[in-house]
């Protein structure tokens, strides 16, 4: 294999793939990335067993051929590459020599014969959705993460449907750590071919890889087959497997009664309990909510740094009620909330809080109250 590769576009994709190759597997060749020369292209690939990807890019090719070569090292090479022009050879014995009209490195490959197959995406189902919207639902769903040591699908994962008998055709996407959940829906257009299917679970360290990929312009592929999540977004495309169990039940947590509605000002109500946030902590991370007539005050104690009360006006009219709450959950709730109000709906003390935005049920976080 000889080519010459292009810096700008090599360091793009070689930047976006370091989250797989770093991960660690039990094979060492999914460290490296394997690089295909055919016709006036490359294929570039790079799996970690869990989370495949998969790019065609352009290349001034002068013979075909095919390595496998350390993803981070050729990584920090391009990265300060003196030139925008990278020539790329395969040599002797598994050597890859990289180099310029003034720089030359030479890497020791491995064995490309060794790299595991990436799942085919033939035959798939796709629909359309817009880039900036499926970043956007991911996001908010891995920002609800879990403990390294986790096992459970319903929690490592987010659950993945595509609800078409509803009034409005939707994608769906939930996620949980059973203290709190968030639920998040991009609307269809009512062309968009979508049927119903079976829920599935998607890793959300697969969804992690995948975020990095997607840009904010333009519109992506996305489809379902088999055991695999598969995005595709012009030349590019990441196969995810899926996790296998069920997801907890959660439509009835969707029931909203209006009439537990307190509508906040959305600027204030967030920088409040960041300033609560100052004096919690893992051991004290409880802050009380104190509900009465037009007016919601929140305090935070902890004996080992102090306490801190502050009150904000709303329009309350209902018996008096005390409530207490993790209050960095409505701090990530609200980070993606962009109304300039928050409404918290709020039943008891029983009852978890709901919080979304004013006129806007297609993002909401379901927080569950704490003991005193």
């Amino acid at each position: 294999m000889k080519t010459i590769l292009s810096k700008p576009e090599l360091l793009n994709v070689l930047s976006k793939v370091q989250g797989l190759s770093s991960r660690k597997t039990s094979l060492a060749i999914t460290e490296n990335i394997l690089i295909q020369t055919t016709g006036n292209e490359i294929i570039i690939t790079a799996t970690d067993l869990e989370t495949g990807f998969k790019g065609n890019y352009q290349a001034t090719m002068e013979s075909e051929g095919i390595v496998a070569i350390n993803a981070r090292k050729f990584h920090d090479i391009v990265k300060i590459f003196p030139s925008d022009q990278i020539h790329l050879e395969e040599m002797e014995n598994q050597w890859i020599s990289i180099t310029s009209d003034t720089v030359e490195y030479q890497l020791v490959a491995m064995n490309p014969e060794d790299f595991p197959e990436i799942p085919e995406s033939d035959d798939v189902d796709f629909f359309e959705m817009e880039t900036s919207a499926l970043k956007a639902m991911i996001e908010k769903s891995i920002a609800i993460g879990t403990s390294g040591d986790e096992k459970r699908a319903h929690l490592i994962g987010v659950n993945f449907e595509k609800i078409a008998d509803a009034p409005q055709k939707c994608v769906r996407m939930v996620s949980t750590d059973i203290r709190r959940l968030a639920k998040v829906d991009y609307l269809c257009d009512a062309e968009t071919n979508i049927t119903t299917a079976e829920n599935v679970i998607i890793p959300k360290k697969g969804l992690n890889e995948v975020s990095k990929f997607l840009g904010t312009e333009g519109t992506v592929e996305v489809g379902v087959k088999s055991n695999h999540f598969i995005v595709r977004k012009d030349n590019e495309i990441i196969i995810i497997n899926l996790l296998d169990g069920e997801f907890p039940a959660y439509a009835d947590l969707l029931n909203i009664d209006p009439a537990y509605d307190v509508v906040f000002p959305r600027e204030p109500l967030l920088m409040m309990l960041k300033r609560m946030t100052i004096v919690t902590s893992d051991e004290y991370k409880a802050v009380i909510f104190n509900y009465a007539s037009n007016s919601l005050q929140v305090r935070a104690v902890n004996p080992n740094i102090g306490e801190s009360k502050e009150s904000i006006d709303i329009e309350y009219d209902r018996d008096p009620l005390e409530v207490a709450f993790n209050p960095r959950y409505f701090i990530e709730a609200i980070n993606f909330i962009e109304t300039e109000k928050v409404i918290l709906n709020i039943v008891d003390a029983e009852h978890p809080c709901i919080v979304r935005g004013d006129n806007s049920d297609s993002y909401l976080n379901i927080i569950m109250p704490m003991k005193i």
